[in-house]
């Protein structure tokens, strides 16, 4: 009997009785595949994290379960919501391509999805179209800062030998010592407070 192994994957924030339902849930499902492939014998094997955000893929029982991928010991990852795994579309994206390299299959239980069906192949290369798209439009933008800060002079962005701004060094400090104070300059000469304070400072009135 050909044997299929399952990661079946469970995350909360805070309410601990969301862990029993979402346990519940997805062993429905496994028992519904069990019914529907009984030529296959599914070996279940469960990752909980407790008390972590789907803000973030740094979570210890996640972290086991995407190595288990990258060996080559699961078959399926099965959750019952999307956002159970994260609530980031690139790092939902990131992983289902690495679910996809290693020939896992993936299943959504509440959204009906299972990737070891026609249509869940079909949803899988849509997923994977739209990581490509992301990660093409991640290299034009680094590639378009890239050209923006070789025409300002350098690697990072930030401008090489850029000359003072040209202000009327003067008249600010006239203003200044009949009473206007820096705010009030800044303002009249639509520039910052701190580069009054650094000309006052170069005429020794700061």
């Amino acid at each position: 009997m050909e044997v299929k192994r399952i990661g079946l994957y469970i995350r909360c924030s805070t309410d601990k009785q969301e862990v029993v339902l979402q346990r519940e849930q997805l062993y429905e499902y496994v028992d519904f595949i069990r019914r529907r492939n009984q030529d296959i014998d599914y070996l279940t094997q469960e990752f909980v994290d407790e008390g972590e955000s789907g803000g973030s893929l740094k979570r210890p029982q996640f972290t086991r379960m995407i190595e288990a991928v990258q060996d080559g010991r699961l078959d399926y990852i099965m959750v019952t919501r999307l956002d159970r795994l994260s609530r980031s579309l690139q790092d939902l994206l990131n992983t289902t391509t690495t679910l996809k390299n290693h020939d896992c299959d993936f299943v959504i239980t509440d959204q009906n999805i299972d990737t070891s069906t026609p249509q869940g192949r079909l949803l899988f290369q849509i997923m994977g179209a739209f990581a490509e798209f992301e990660r093409e439009a991640i290299r034009e933008r680094m590639q378009h800062g890239r050209k923006k800060a070789a025409i300002g002079g350098s690697k990072s962005g930030k401008p090489c030998n850029r000359p003072k701004l040209d202000v009327d060094v003067d008249g600010i400090a006239y203003k200044f010592e009949n009473g206007m104070s820096m705010n009030q300059i800044a303002k009249e000469y639509e520039v910052s407070i701190t580069l009054v304070r650094s000309r006052l400072q170069e005429r020794g009135l700061r």
